[in-house]
């Protein structure tokens, strides 16, 4: 988490992708809610069916396509969030990224549900 927070910071990474011209705004919109949905489908997993519904086997009570497609669009928007910023950070562009994701993963351990 804390490699993440320096991540960010000494990469610059909101003003980049906010004021950068070279990012590809248009991949990184899709990639970006390629995401949100893959987000989406986890909240609704984890916490809508697990600590709301109070289910405890949740793959039994969900669509069992919700497991691969999030999957799919989260390593899509992957992909995509990857090739928009190549042109700024180049090589570095997938330890960056696979920086902040894990910062993110364990920022969301430290959550109390």
């Amino acid at each position: 988490m804390i490699a993440g927070m320096l991540v960010f910071n000494y990469t610059d990474f909101a003003n980049v992708l906010v004021n950068d011209a070279r990012v590809k705004g248009d991949l990184l919109k899709v990639g970006c809610g390629m995401i949100a949905v893959n987000l989406s489908v986890g909240a609704y997993l984890v916490v809508y069916l697990s600590y709301i519904r109070g289910k405890k086997d949740w793959t039994a009570h969900a669509h069992p396509a919700l497991i691969p497609v999030a999957t799919l669009f989260g390593c899509l928007g992957m992909v995509l969030s990857t090739i928009a910023l190549w042109p700024i950070w180049g090589f570095l562009t997938l330890p960056i990224l696979f920086t902040l994701f894990m910062g993110t993963i364990m920022l969301a351990s430290l959550l109390p549900f």
